[in-house]
């Protein structure tokens, strides 16, 4: 039994390598993903204040050029 024990403890020391690679490996995907959102809502964030702006000095050439860039995306 005590080499079914050792087999056994071995066994769970690979499973818990393997599960703390895929944890890191998922921990950096998820990191790339927030940066990615974060990339994206900036632009955004920074479209629609420019989007205001252009309505508030009523330019429709500013909004007209917002919309063209938006319907390329």
């Amino acid at each position: 039994p005590r080499s079914t024990l050792v087999m056994g403890i071995q066994q769970e020391n690979r499973q818990i390598r393997e599960l703390q690679q895929e944890n890191k490996e998922l921990r950096t995907s998820l990191e790339e993903h927030q940066s990615a959102l974060e990339l994206i809502m900036s632009k955004y964030r920074e479209q629609m204040f420019r989007l205001l702006m252009a309505s508030k000095k009523d330019d429709p050439s500013i909004i007209t050029k917002l919309k063209e860039q938006h319907s390329k995306v």
